[in-house]
């Protein structure tokens, strides 16, 4: 229907909608942008999706980390195992997540 009103300049205005849509997804997204959530060590703002702030993540042992990276079955019993350590007053360096 738009190109029989308006004819040839069809293409033009398809070249003019696909940076406007561009634009309207982008600016969407950013305004629906998930809130941060504080670490559950330290309280600063972590990112969401992860566990815990970078400057503690960073202060895990290594084996700790790769055992809360990994996702299958017991991802979420590794996390509240490090749940219940952190409320437990347990050094980020000390922690131990069961693998």
């Amino acid at each position: 229907m738009i190109a029989a009103l308006f004819g040839a300049a069809c293409p033009l205005l398809y070249l003019l909608a696909i940076p406007a849509v561009l634009y309207l997804i982008h600016r969407d997204h950013r305004s629906t942008a998930m809130a941060t959530a504080p670490c559950p060590s330290c309280r600063q703002p972590k990112g969401p999706g992860k566990y815990l702030c970078w400057a503690c993540w960073g202060n895990l042992t290594g084996l700790a980390r790769r055992a809360l990276s990994r996702r299958d079955s017991k991802a979420m019993a590794r996390l509240q195992e490090l749940h219940r350590q952190l409320a437990a007053d347990v050094p980020l360096a000390e922690i131990q997540v069961t693998p």
